[in-house]
């Protein structure tokens, strides 16, 4: 049965309404009304994106007592557009030029107001000296600015400035955060930050009164008791769950509307695909964790029956593996030929679930003198393997790293490269964080509990024991993902130097090259690639063949 707290709805639903509507819209930041010199000429409209995409304005209108407007253009997010009765005017007293004049709406000085809506929805309002029934601010000379992103739609986000404004430029900040999307009311993309994944908390969620964090969780087939939980911290936060689009107020799958932060959203008959799920402020929040959860019916086959065994420092070959037979296309070329031959012989492989992950690695990563532990990657220490993220909230917990960034390419777990055991590798959480989606490359500072390894503001550098098994993995996912299969990924390819968030680049190849040579090949990557292997039936061709490295990228660093 649904709890409600009674006393908190009425309230929660009014405040609620406010951030997951009217937060994520378009906001009337600035309006000068009485004007220093001339009202004919000076006044103006100033408007605010809090978001973080981009807004295409064509979608709203402004409105006072006597005239309508209907905008153009796009604002981008965390920028301001200016709206001018005259541009001559707005140029003389503020030296610059308006987004768009002249407008038709002429504000008057004994009570009006500017409505701004989409549609038939009003997205935000402010009026002065009664042009709305409570509304009472009055100023002479000096414009209205708002004090918030937060919109009560009432005169207390509203002051009076210094002189007539600052059009253009403002102190209201953006109330999208690293979890989540707040823009123009299009769903949150996935992100490195915002994706939940089976039983691996977000932590440390915090939020100012009214701000709304942004999550995704994208749940495969046969996924059967899924819940979504957040608890802990101080505050009081609200949880919205639906599937298949953002939650609001009045359209979500569960939204249990308790006091302080322990909310849960049970799902009885979850559905495959993607489930958003928002988190209102409706106080001030910290410390909140969030986290999902479900079970499905399959995981990867152990071919050892969970145990793997111990195989020391032995390489033994899987049954049925030959390498003149598994890569007889291959053999004998170089370069671009050498690389399509590859591609093709390596994208015959078994895709999994990003939950079976969990399991692939503990057979895979499996420490060959304990097989109750894993090696992690970097640090090379041996964790339980119940120690990872999700099951325990130690500072020592592993969880599973993508070698070649997600955000680099493939954000969304249907896609094959997402769970592609070959890249993946579980990781210390405070190492895995520190490295986030970084490229690779050399320098920085060393890491206070990994000082072997090294980053700076845009690069990390491994630590030499892992150096050439990290270039490796690079290389794999470079010639196993060149587009136009049914993987889902796009072209991923190897940059010379560092490369941005959200392109299927990583860098730096030629820094990657000079490891793969530095740190060879070991029996560790060798066991680790026939077990991989013998889940995902598919080999990285540069551990079974190290000189195809330079076969491929030499020429690129010659």
């Amino acid at each position: 049965m649904l709890m409600i707290n009674k006393s908190k709805i009425a309230i929660s639903l009014i405040m609620a309404g406010l951030a997951l509507n009217a937060n994520a819209e378009l906001l009337i930041s600035e309006v000068l009304y009485d004007t220093p010199n001339n009202d004919s000429v000076e006044e103006y409209i100033e408007l605010f994106n809090p978001g973080c995409d981009t807004i295409d304005l064509s979608q709203y209108q402004l409105k006072d007592n006597g005239a309508s407007l209907n905008l153009t253009g796009t604002l981008t997010a965390g920028h301001y557009f200016t709206v001018a009765i005259n541009a001559a005017g707005f140029n003389n007293l503020f030296g610059s030029t308006p987004d768009i004049a002249p407008m038709p709406l002429s504000l008057g000085n004994s009570g009006d107001y500017v409505r701004l809506t989409k549609g038939t929805d009003e997205v935000d309002l402010v009026a002065w000296e009664g042009g709305i029934a409570g509304w009472s601010l009055n100023v002479r000379d000096v414009s209205l600015v708002r004090t918030t992103s937060i919109n009560s739609k009432s005169q207390a986000d509203w002051a009076a400035s210094n002189n007539a404004g600052t059009p253009g430029s403002g102190n209201l900040t953006s109330q999208c955060n690293t979890g989540g999307d707040n823009g123009s009311g299009s769903t949150p993309p996935a992100t490195d930050d915002n994706v939940l994944e089976q039983d691996e908390s977000q932590l440390n969620l915090s939020a100012a009164q009214g701000q709304v964090l942004k999550f995704v969780a994208d749940i495969p087939e046969n996924a059967t008791d899924l819940s979504f939980t957040m608890k802990g911290g101080s505050g009081d936060a609200d949880l919205y769950v639906r599937f298949g689009n953002e939650p609001t107020t009045n359209q979500h799958d569960c939204a249990p509307y308790l006091s302080g932060n322990n909310e849960s959203c049970p799902i009885a008959n979850a559905s495959a695909g993607r489930y958003y799920v928002n988190i209102f402020a409706y106080q001030s929040f910290s410390g909140t964790s969030l986290t999902a959860n479900y079970t499905i019916t399959t995981t990867p086959t152990d071919p050892d029956n969970g145990t793997g065994g111990n195989t020391g420092g032995t390489t033994p070959n899987p049954d049925g593996y030959s390498f003149d037979s598994y890569y007889a296309n291959a053999i004998g070329k170089s370069g671009t030929t050498l690389k399509t031959s590859l591609n093709l012989i390596i994208q015959n492989q078994t895709h999994f679930s990003y939950a079976q992950v969990w399991d692939g690695l503990n057979y895979t990563d499996e420490d060959p003198n304990n097989s109750n532990n894993v090696i992690l990657l970097y640090t090379g220490r041996s964790e339980p393997k119940t120690n990872r993220a999700g099951m325990s909230s130690s500072l020592d917990a592993w969880n599973r790293e993508h070698v070649w960034a997600k955000s680099h390419g493939f954000p969304n777990s249907s896609q094959h490269a997402y769970t592609d055991l070959n890249h993946l590798r579980p990781a210390d959480v405070t190492v895995n964080s520190t490295r986030g989606n970084k490229d690779f490359a050399l320098g920085g500072t060393p890491l206070s509990e990994a000082p072997a390894n090294k980053t700076d503001s845009d690069s990390f550098e491994p630590a030499d024991m892992v150096k050439g098994d990290v270039a490796r993995m690079v290389f794999y996912m470079d010639v196993r993902y060149q587009g136009g299969d049914n993987s889902g990924t796009p072209d991923l390819s190897i940059a010379k130097g560092m490369t941005g968030e959200g392109e299927p680049l990583l860098g730096d190849l030629c820094t990657l090259l000079g490891w793969h040579i530095q740190d060879p090949v070991s029996d560790w990557e060798r066991r680790r690639n026939n077990r991989v292997y013998e889940l995902q039936h598919n080999r990285n061709p540069f551990i079974d063949n190290p000189q195809w490295a330079a076969d491929i990228y030499s020429a690129s660093c010659n």
